[in-house]
Parts: C-alpha cells; sequence; structure tokens
C-alpha cells in the first residue's frame, strides 16, 4: 500500500541571495496509496514589484482533477539559526495529509527567511519592546497572498476554493490576511494563533498584539476559526478570548473553541496532535462554509514488527512512530533496546541520519552498533 517515490525538481536561484540550489535536486518522499507528496518552489511577486522563492510542500489525492486550496503556514522555532536550518514544510505534514485526505490541495509554505525560502523573516530586527506586530502581519500576509496566486498556476488548483490556515505566529498571518478578504478565500483556520510569546503567559507589547487584531477586524469579512489547547503554554485560551474579542470588535466573524489539553504543551497542536483531537472541530467549521470535509482517500494502519531488545519505552516510542504522519521519519535501533527516531525531515535521508545519529548519542561503550531499522513506513535496506 506505500512506496517510495523520486521528485527531480529544478529549483532556480533568485538574485538576492536565495537559499534554493540552482542545481537540480532530487527529493525521496514518502507516498501513501491515494495521495501526492511533493515538494514545490513558489516564485511570487510582491506588491512593491520585488520577487522571492518560498519554500513549499504540497499533499494531494492522487486522482485527475482541481481540488480546493490548503494553505498551511508554520509558526516560529525559537531563533534565526533554527527557522532556517530546522523548520521544513514537513513538519506539517501530518496535518497536510489530513486536508488532503478531506479532498484538498494541501500545501504548507514557508514564509520569507524561513526554511530555504529567500529573503527575511517577519521578525528582524524587531524586539520585545518594539515587536511590530502590524508590521509583520503585513509582511507575512504579502507572502502568503502572493503564494496563493502561485499555487493556483498550478494545474491541481482550483482557482476559486481556498481555506488559509496557520499555527502560532502562522495564525496571527492568516487574520492578518483575513483584512484583505482575499478573493476565492471561503475560510481561515488559526491554529494556537498569536505573537510576541515570552512564556509564562507573557507577551511581548501585547496592547499592540490586540490593536493590530482590532484593525485586521474591521474589514474583515471571512469566516475565521480559532483553536487552543487548554494547556497551551505560548496563547492561552483565556488570551485567545481577548484576541477573538478585539478581532470581532467590529463585524468580524469568528469562533474559538478550545480542545482539551494535549501533551505537556498543547501550542503544537497541529504539528503533534492526532487528527481525531482536532479535526472534528474544524471539519464542523468548513461544512457550514460549503467546503469539503469528507473523507477521500482512507489510510490503513501501518504494521511492521518492533526491533528486536526495546524496552516497553522504547516499544511505546516504536508504536507511536507508526501512528505518526510525521514524514520524511526514521527509526534506528542497536537490537539491545538503544533507539533513536526522527521526524519531519526535509528528506529521507536527513531523517535516516538523525535518527542514528540520536540512536548513536545513548548508546554506551561496547554495545553494538545502531543501524536504521525502519525509513518511513518499511523496513530500511541499510545493513
Amino acid at each position: 500500500m506505500r512506496h517510495w517515490a523520486t521528485y527531480f525538481v529544478l529549483i532556480s536561484g533568485l538574485m538576492g541571495g536565495s537559499h534554493f540550489s540552482a542545481a537540480t535536486q532530487t527529493i525521496v518522499a514518502t507516498q501513501l496509496a491515494g495521495l501526492i507528496r511533493a515538494p514545490l518552489a513558489l516564485t511570487i511577486t510582491l506588491p512593491d514589484g520585488q520577487r522571492a522563492v518560498l519554500d513549499a510542500y504540497v499533499t494531494r489525492p492522487d486522482t485527475p482533477g482541481v481540488f480546493p486550496i490548503a494553505l498551511i503556514t508554520h509558526g516560529t522555532d525559537g531563533t534565526e539559526q533554527s527557522d532556517r536550518q530546522q523548520l521544513t514544510p514537513n513538519r506539517f505534514s501530518a496535518a497536510a495529509i489530513t486536508f488532503a485526505r478531506h479532498g484538498y490541495a494541501a500545501v504548507v509554505v514557508m514564509r520569507q527567511g524561513y526554511g530555504q525560502s529567500t529573503g527575511h523573516n517577519d521578525y528582524q530586527g524587531n524586539s520585545c519592546a518594539q515587536p511590530q506586530h502590524a508590521l509583520a502581519g503585513k509582511m507575512a500576509r504579502e507572502d502568503l497572498l502572493g503564494a496563493l496566486v502561485a499555487i493556483r498556476e498550478q494545474p491541481w488548483a482550483a482557482q476559486h476554493q481556498a481555506v488559509l490556515v496557520g499555527q502560532s505566529s502562522g495564525g496571527f498571518s492568516v487574520l492578518a490576511a483575513s483584512a484583505l478578504n482575499p478573493p476565492g478565500v471561503q475560510a481561515i483556520i488559526s491554529f494556537s494563533g498569536g505573537r510576541g510569546a515570552m512564556g509564562e503567559g507573557q507577551i511581548c507589547d501585547k496592547t499592540s498584539l490586540l490593536a493590530a487584531l482590532k484593525t485586521y477586524g474591521q474589514t474583515a469579512r471571512i469566516p475565521t476559526l480559532w483553536l487552543y489547547s487548554a494547556n497551551d503554554q505560548s496563547f492561552s485560551p483565556q488570551l485567545g478570548k481577548e484576541m477573538i474579542k478585539a478581532y470581532r470588535h467590529a463585524d468580524a466573524k469568528g469562533k474559538l473553541v478550545t480542545l482539551p489539553a494535549f501533551g505537556d504543551d498543547g501550542h503544537d497542536l497541529l504539528i503533534s496532535a492526532p487528527e481525531e483531537f482536532w479535526w472534528r472541530s474544524v471539519s464542523s467549521f468548513l461544512s457550514q462554509q460549503r467546503l469539503p470535509n469528507h473523507e477521500v482517500v482512507s489510510i490503513s494502519e501501518v504494521v511492521l514488527a518492533a526491533p528486536a531488545g526495546l524496552t516497553t519505552s522504547g516499544q511505546q516510542a516504536f508504536k507511536h512512530y507508526l501512528s505518526d504522519r510525521g514524514y520524511e521519519k526514521a527509526f534506528a535501533s542497536n537490537g539491545e533496546g538503544v533507539w533513536g527516531s526522527a521526524h519531519w525531515a526535509r528528506t529521507q535521508q536527513d531523517a535516516n541520519h538523525e535518527a542514528l545519529a540520536y540512536c548513536e548519542q545513548y548508546r554506551e561503550k561496547g554495545e553494538a552498533a545502531c543501524t536504521v531499522y525502519a525509513a518511513g513506513d518499511q523496513r530500511s535496506a541499510a545493513k
């Protein structure tokens, strides 16, 4: 039911310090029956005439025709270095698969300055005293609306049906886009949305954050859904209520849903929570907007025996590995209880390397060497 596919993607660089290689890159992607997963490089034109290339990834049904677009965008990873090196479109592979399974062409888009996208990020030069929320929102929405135009040039993309989905500062970004009521966008979904979190419930310049959302809501007319987990450590449901109150000050349409606690920190629910944790709320919202919400592609459970020698905790980790759709992924073991796993890597080769490195990190001297046991949903061919 699953196979490997190799995509050859020609990614051309732009003037101004592109992070894309000008050479042809070979990308090996895990494919699930009924779906197509492939990297994209979206060339966009900004309102000032400048051009940029955005790092992206599409997951869509493997059938002829056009599909409504689910444009998914990210938050920040903590530092400018990690936002470049660790943040990839594949971090949202599970969410993209969920939307694709329900009939969407799900495109994860990295805004400028993140991943391998060109340009500068939307917080460069800012500080907690001056986070410039409104300016960041303007920059982000220009990237997203440019990406939407570029996506619509693809033969599989619907021209007049789209949903914008964002996580954390990406949620703030799609709400910024709502202020312009982009044509063909029927719904906007913010997961754990906000900006300027300092931890322990503190926000950098909360006053200007609420002011920016109030400004967006004055002109926004697209229905919006705001989702927060009860134990979100960055933006609590209570803060979410304050934000949506500011947004709805005029006639903006917004509904807030508080989901149960997830793990130790529910902030990354779109990334890590299983589909059943959040899809029911999203499905109901999409149905109200007369957008697709029924399953069109089913995914069977992965059946793969665990490596020998795993402890109880290791067996639980492998069970989680099998159920997780965080591609590209890998699981390494030494057959004597030591293991390591990796998820959301840009390539399968990267996932294999990371899982092996984590496994070796915990191997003691004299114990058997680690090898890659599973690559994606299959036993690894590596010796």
